[in-house]
Protein backbone atom coordinates (compact mmCIF):
# COMPACT_ATOMS: atom_id res chain seq x y z
CA UNK A 1 0.00 0.00 0.00
CA UNK A 2 2.58 2.52 1.06
CA UNK A 3 4.30 2.26 -2.32
CA UNK A 4 1.26 2.76 -4.38
CA UNK A 5 1.21 5.82 -2.62
CA UNK A 6 4.46 7.00 -4.09
CA UNK A 7 3.93 8.23 -7.35
CA UNK A 8 4.67 6.61 -9.96
CA UNK A 9 6.24 9.16 -12.45
CA UNK A 10 9.95 10.18 -10.99
CA UNK A 11 10.71 11.91 -13.76
CA UNK A 12 8.59 15.05 -11.71
CA UNK A 13 8.96 15.65 -8.01
CA UNK A 14 6.33 14.96 -4.98
CA UNK A 15 6.79 18.12 -4.27
CA UNK A 16 3.03 20.19 -5.18
CA UNK A 17 5.34 23.33 -5.47
CA UNK A 18 7.35 21.64 -8.71
CA UNK A 19 3.63 20.26 -10.11
CA UNK A 20 1.22 21.71 -12.77
CA UNK A 21 -2.57 21.51 -12.46
CA UNK A 22 -2.61 18.88 -14.41
CA UNK A 23 0.32 16.55 -12.91
CA UNK A 24 -1.55 17.42 -9.52
CA UNK A 25 -5.02 16.52 -10.65
CA UNK A 26 -3.92 13.35 -12.00
CA UNK A 27 -1.96 13.36 -8.74
CA UNK A 28 -4.72 13.66 -6.80
CA UNK A 29 -6.95 10.93 -8.34
CA UNK A 30 -4.59 8.60 -8.45
CA UNK A 31 -4.32 8.76 -4.45
CA UNK A 32 -7.90 8.35 -4.38
CA UNK A 33 -8.13 5.60 -6.20
CA UNK A 34 -5.13 3.55 -4.30
CA UNK A 35 -7.23 4.98 -0.95
CA UNK A 36 -10.64 3.67 -2.34
CA UNK A 37 -8.70 0.53 -2.74
CA UNK A 38 -7.02 -0.16 0.01
CA UNK A 39 -10.99 0.86 2.06
CA UNK A 40 -12.65 -1.61 -0.12
CA UNK A 41 -10.35 -4.09 1.92
CA UNK A 42 -10.86 -2.08 5.54
CA UNK A 43 -14.04 -0.45 6.17
CA UNK A 44 -12.39 2.56 7.73
CA UNK A 45 -8.85 3.75 8.42
CA UNK A 46 -8.07 5.12 12.15
CA UNK A 47 -4.70 7.18 12.67
CA UNK A 48 -3.64 10.12 15.33
CA UNK A 49 -4.99 13.43 14.48
CA UNK A 50 -1.09 15.12 14.96
CA UNK A 51 1.61 12.58 14.20
CA UNK A 52 4.09 13.87 16.96
CA UNK A 53 4.13 15.68 20.35
CA UNK A 54 3.22 19.69 20.49
CA UNK A 55 6.02 21.80 19.18
CA UNK A 56 7.74 24.94 20.58
CA UNK A 57 5.50 27.86 20.30
CA UNK A 58 6.27 29.50 16.59
CA UNK A 59 8.71 26.90 15.76
CA UNK A 60 6.58 26.39 12.74
CA UNK A 61 7.32 30.04 11.63
CA UNK A 62 11.47 29.18 10.97
CA UNK A 63 11.69 30.23 7.56
CA UNK A 64 14.63 26.71 7.13
CA UNK A 65 11.95 24.30 8.92
CA UNK A 66 8.69 25.34 10.00
CA UNK A 67 7.07 24.07 6.46
CA UNK A 68 8.61 20.57 7.02
CA UNK A 69 7.30 20.80 10.83
CA UNK A 70 4.25 21.64 9.72
CA UNK A 71 3.57 19.01 7.07
CA UNK A 72 5.36 16.15 9.14
CA UNK A 73 2.56 16.87 11.92
CA UNK A 74 -0.23 17.17 9.70
CA UNK A 75 0.47 14.35 7.75
CA UNK A 76 -2.74 12.12 8.97
CA UNK A 77 -4.93 15.14 8.16
CA UNK A 78 -4.28 15.49 4.87
CA UNK A 79 -5.83 12.79 2.80
CA UNK A 80 -9.10 14.22 3.81
CA UNK A 81 -9.12 17.18 2.75
CA UNK A 82 -6.79 16.68 -0.47
CA UNK A 83 -8.09 13.56 -1.67
CA UNK A 84 -12.46 14.68 -0.96
CA UNK A 85 -12.85 11.43 1.43
CA UNK A 86 -14.81 12.00 4.55
CA UNK A 87 -13.64 11.88 7.96
CA UNK A 88 -13.73 12.48 11.42
CA UNK A 89 -11.54 13.81 14.47
CA UNK A 90 -12.71 12.91 18.14
CA UNK A 91 -10.38 13.07 21.04
CA UNK A 92 -9.33 10.22 22.49
CA UNK A 93 -7.92 11.26 26.10
CA UNK A 94 -4.98 13.13 27.93
CA UNK A 95 -1.93 12.22 27.87
CA UNK A 96 0.65 14.83 30.15
CA UNK A 97 -1.55 17.24 30.42
CA UNK A 98 -2.32 17.22 26.63
CA UNK A 99 -5.14 16.59 24.80
CA UNK A 100 -4.83 13.29 22.53
CA UNK A 101 -6.97 12.60 19.16
CA UNK A 102 -7.53 9.89 16.09
CA UNK A 103 -9.14 10.78 12.52
CA UNK A 104 -11.38 8.12 10.86
CA UNK A 105 -11.39 8.19 7.33
CA UNK A 106 -13.69 5.87 5.20
CA UNK A 107 -14.91 5.64 1.43
CA UNK A 108 -16.17 8.49 -0.44
CA UNK A 109 -20.02 9.32 0.21
CA UNK A 110 -19.41 7.08 3.27
CA UNK A 111 -19.70 9.30 5.94
CA UNK A 112 -21.90 7.11 7.77
CA UNK A 113 -19.31 4.49 8.26
CA UNK A 114 -17.06 7.13 9.74
CA UNK A 115 -19.04 8.34 12.48
CA UNK A 116 -20.21 4.48 13.42
CA UNK A 117 -16.57 3.63 13.99
CA UNK A 118 -16.05 7.39 16.14
CA UNK A 119 -19.29 6.28 18.17
CA UNK A 120 -17.44 3.39 18.69
CA UNK A 121 -14.26 4.47 19.78
CA UNK A 122 -15.87 7.17 21.79
CA UNK A 123 -18.08 4.48 23.75
CA UNK A 124 -14.94 2.57 25.18
CA UNK A 125 -12.78 5.03 25.62
CA UNK A 126 -14.77 8.13 27.37
CA UNK A 127 -13.26 11.65 26.76
CA UNK A 128 -12.75 13.54 30.48
CA UNK A 129 -14.20 16.91 29.35
CA UNK A 130 -13.42 19.65 30.56
CA UNK A 131 -9.78 19.30 30.10
CA UNK A 132 -7.57 21.55 32.35
CA UNK A 133 -4.78 23.48 30.42
CA UNK A 134 -1.33 22.85 30.94
CA UNK A 135 0.12 26.33 31.58
CA UNK A 136 3.30 26.43 28.54
CA UNK A 137 6.46 25.64 30.05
Amino acid sequence: FERRLRPPNSSHSSSPRSMSNAVMHGERQRLRAVWSEWLTEYTVCVGPTWTCVPWQIDSDLDPDTGMDLLLDTIRFITPGNVLGIPGVALPTGVADGLATGIQVYAELYREDLCLLAAEAIEAESPMPTPIDPVPWQ
